[in-house]
């Protein structure tokens, strides 16, 4: 909580490099506040390491999160083939949603094997009681029907939704969120995703 100033007090100066660096550290905490990083009233779910990275729809956007996650500097293993059986090394799961024709195709499997391979790892964390993340986080552009196949099938497994602002333009993430009670964090950009994690895993 902010102290009030005194009258006799001198007024805050914020010219020069002192009140450069003030304003800097002021503008950090209001995008911080505004990327939804405070979870405490969201959700009770307890997210602990190791955890699982997976991607649901082979876009760029499961790469994007391991990068984000090193630098988190979590205790994570990715994989973006990972199957049911692999769960029970694990103490939290995240799926990163994004439908690719070109990963897909790299990866040589079609839209209903991959729907497959995760609906059998969301029922596994269910059945072992392993937390998941449902992300999305590269925007509109990865807003397609397949993608949104994907996040219809995988929402209602999720203990928490990350989204960016781009990719919920049309309030989907916000009324599925708002319906089921589930813990949405909106952030505006994708870099932002790491100080969720940070903060979901208690490393700052």
């Amino acid at each position: 909580m902010l102290a009030h100033l005194d009258d006799r007090e001198e007024p805050l100066e914020l010219t020069g490099k002192g009140g450069i660096e003030l304003m800097k550290k002021f503008v950090v905490l209001l995008l911080v506040l505004s990327a939804g990083l405070i979870f405490a009233s969201q959700t009770s779910v307890n997210f602990s390491e190791p955890v699982l990275i997976t991607s649901a729809g082979q876009s760029a956007g499961a790469t994007m999160m391991k990068v984000l996650s090193m630098r988190a500097k979590l205790d994570f293993i990715f994989e973006k083939l990972a199957t049911a059986d692999m769960l029970e090394n694990f103490k939290s799961l995240v799926i990163v949603v994004g439908a690719s024709s070109k990963g897909l195709g790299s990866a040589g499997i079609d839209v209903d094997q991959e729907i497959e391979r995760v609906t059998l790892l969301v029922e596994k964390a269910r059945e072992l009681g392993i937390p998941v993340i449902i992300a999305h986080i590269e925007g509109t552009s990865r807003r397609g029907p397949t993608s949104d196949r994907l996040l219809d099938l995988l929402l209602p497994y999720a203990d928490l939704v990350i989204v960016t602002k781009s990719g919920n333009q049309d309030g989907k993430f916000t009324d599925f969120c708002q319906k089921e009670n589930k813990p949405l964090v909106t952030v505006n950009t994708t870099s932002e995703v790491q100080g969720v994690l940070e903060d979901l895993y208690s490393k700052r």
